[in-house]
């Protein structure tokens, strides 16, 4: 019979550890891929693509129900040092909230027969809480987002929306592939 944690059985730490451990790596990935990557496409959004891909692989592979909050935690973390470069005072807090989001979806509507469905509007909602929560932001306390002044409140949802979607289907897609791999 194989062993379901052969890591532990020659480290002297557990699952649960190794998962809080990986999955904080996997949430430093996520940003230092964003903020490296810095395309000036000027389509609000379009990180969600990598973003949403590798949460959403760190989300699929652990155990651990809060598996996207501690990923989306070590993220703001990254977030708040000064050479991640990100203007943004507020996306550290709604990386957290973005992490809290996938986590509820994941467990409340995650179908492992529909798992490229289900990973795709779990990725377009939880990619969506950037620009909703910006929107909410600018409109409370009047901080200027940039994107909501060029090009109004309704595209930068969208755009949002499908690259998260977008980063989704690419977690499902990968996640599918490895499957089959491994069988």
């Amino acid at each position: 019979m194989l062993n379901p944690n052969p890591v532990s059985k020659h480290l002297p730490i557990s699952r649960t550890v190794l998962e809080i451990v990986v999955l904080s790596l996997i949430g430093l990935a996520a940003v230092a891929i964003r903020t490296k990557l810095r395309i000036p496409l000027n389509m609000p959004g379009h990180h969600g693509l990598e973003v949403m891909a590798i949460l959403l692989i760190g989300r699929h592979w652990a155990k651990l129900p809060l598996a996207s909050s501690i990923s989306s935690l070590s993220a703001a973390l990254f977030l708040l040092l000064p050479w991640a470069g990100i203007k943004d005072p507020f996306i550290p807090f709604i990386y957290i909230l973005m992490g809290i989001v996938i986590d509820l979806l994941y467990r409340f509507t995650f179908s492992e027969k529909r798992m490229l469905f289900s990973l795709l509007i779990i990725g377009s909602i939880a990619y969506s809480i950037i620009p909703l929560s910006r929107l909410l932001i600018h409109l409370s306390v009047d901080y200027p987002y940039g994107s909501f002044l060029k090009t109004g409140y309704f595209y930068p949802v969208f755009s949002h929306f499908i690259f998260g979607a977008a980063g989704g289907l690419l977690a499902g897609l990968l996640i599918k592939a490895q499957h089959k791999i491994t069988k």
